[in-house]
């Protein structure tokens, strides 16, 4: 009789929560881990995938995506299935609602595991931009039985007033629940201004800094500078924070205008620098100049599309569509990937996409790049991309291969740095690029647990 459900033979296992770098055998059994070693005999599994010439890593855990449903624009739910191809395992959604969350996964789910955060949306999810510390209160308990994992501030997009970011961030941390902000309130902004303001609002706390490399993009300092100040407050909070960045250029705002004011803090950010008026014409201009995209879907796909098709997009809308401007700088992302403290520890945990629906699931490939460039090791890289954003939001049996761990897996191509398999609790979700799986299990709290239970979802607590 077969002791394993599945082996996966002769792979190069690259754990760093265990410490293995070499050719081992992985045997599955019942959705967990059930052995590495360096041979297992094959005739204790039915079923076993040559894994031979490819990188084995625990599953990749996308610490900020937006694949909730309910947005502007594009069928966000279309994220599971390109998240699904990149090789992720489990992502955590980063700016939508449950409701989202569950409708999305029943009708486009593609197998992975998914957590979220409940987005502060001023005037939409919470009354105003100074709600008080009860209505926060209210809003994350509500948040947490409907199966949020906790909180994420709007900063630099749709922000609150400082006293009222702090106040979200102080009930997080009284109820222990997760908290988690894009730089930028209403006296900052989302650039190197709204990162200088961390400290001052977390207190004593504890605090998830979202994309580090987004106030890294030379408004205030010369890129360069901007990331030495970032690295030096981040290592000097390093019992309080936890934070990621993304590796892409293009990046993902709103294009909605009132009258004829642009409404997203971001998109305004975007348009002062390159120089355009902050206005609905200088938007538009931005389209006829390709300096901006829209955001849309094409045959079930996610694309960037520019010019006079982008302006019939957002026109066609009311203007409220999601739109990307090519703003990233690959110098930062990569000075802030790799940067160390004096202790040898990443100053930033991990590399992340903001991806998901936005046609950038790109984490995986992008980090190869740097252990091809002798950047980073290949143990390294599965810390970035899995074994730190596991433990940044407590996910235990995720993020390894010890033996009764999740048997979630992602295949890496040491030649392309292309994923070529994933699979989640044993199961294949992805093979050769396409995206084999269906429906998904929620991440929630003990909180949330009777929701997650009568979505009819599957879950974990």
């Amino acid at each position: 009789m077969a002791r394993y459900n599945l082996i996966l033979q002769g792979g190069r296992v690259l754990d760093p929560a265990n410490g293995l770098d070499g050719l081992f055998d992985v045997a599955i059994q019942r959705g967990r881990v059930e052995s590495v070693e360096p041979h297992l005999d094959p005739s204790l599994s039915d079923n076993r995938l040559d894994m031979a010439g490819q990188w084995v890593i625990p599953g990749v855990v996308d610490s900020h995506v937006h694949v909730a449903t309910g947005g502007r624009g594009s069928d966000r739910a279309l994220g599971y299935r390109q998240m699904a191809e990149a090789g992720v395992t489990t992502a955590i959604d980063f700016a939508g609602t449950m409701d989202g969350i569950i409708e999305g996964i029943k009708r486009r789910g593609a197998g992975l595991n998914i957590g979220s955060l409940y987005v502060l949306y001023p005037d939409v999810t919470v009354p105003g931009d100074d709600p008080s510390s009860a209505v926060l209160e209210d809003t994350l308990h509500k948040a947490l039985r409907e199966g949020s994992l906790g909180l994420k501030c709007m900063g630099g997009h749709q922000p609150l007033t400082p006293e009222a970011t702090a106040r979200a961030i102080a009930v997080c941390n009284q109820s222990m629940a997760y908290v988690a902000l894009h730089c930028g309130t209403k006296a900052t902004s989302s650039n190197l201004e709204g990162l200088r303001e961390v400290p001052e609002l977390v207190g004593n706390g504890r605090l998830h800094v979202a994309h580090v490399n987004a106030y890294c993009r030379g408004m205030v300092r010369p890129p360069v500078e901007e990331c030495t100040e970032a690295i030096e407050l981040l290592s000097g909070m390093r019992d309080q924070l936890v934070s990621e960045v993304h590796l892409a250029i293009p990046n993902g705002t709103s294009g909605q205008c009132q009258g004829d004011d642009v409404a997203d803090y971001v998109t305004r950010n975007c348009l002062l620098m390159r120089g355009y008026p902050l206005t609905r014409t200088g938007l538009r201009q931005a389209f006829e100049d390709g300096y901006a995209s829209v955001v849309t879907e094409r045959d079930s796909r996610v694309v960037m599309v520019e010019g006079d098709e982008a302006i019939a997009e957002w026109e066609a809308n009311g203007t409220d569509v999601t739109i990307s401007f090519p703003v990233g700088l690959a110098q930062s992302s990569f000075n802030l990937t790799v940067a160390k403290d004096e202790t040898g520890q990443f100053v930033v945990d991990a590399v992340a996409t903001d991806g998901g629906y936005l046609p950038r699931n790109i984490a995986v490939s992008r980090t190869w790049a740097m252990v091809a460039l002798g950047a980073l090791t290949p143990l390294e890289m599965a810390a970035k991309l899995s074994w730190n954003p596991a433990r940044m939001f407590g996910l235990t049996t995720k993020g390894h291969l010890s033996p009764g761990a999740d048997a979630d897996v992602t295949v890496v191509d040491p030649e392309t740095g292309k994923p070529t398999m994933s699979l989640v609790a044993g199961k294949v979700v992805m093979r050769a690029g396409e995206a084999t799986g269906s429906g998904g299990t929620l991440l929630v709290t003990g909180a949330g647990e009777a929701a997650a239970k009568e979505s009819g979802l599957g879950y974990q607590v």
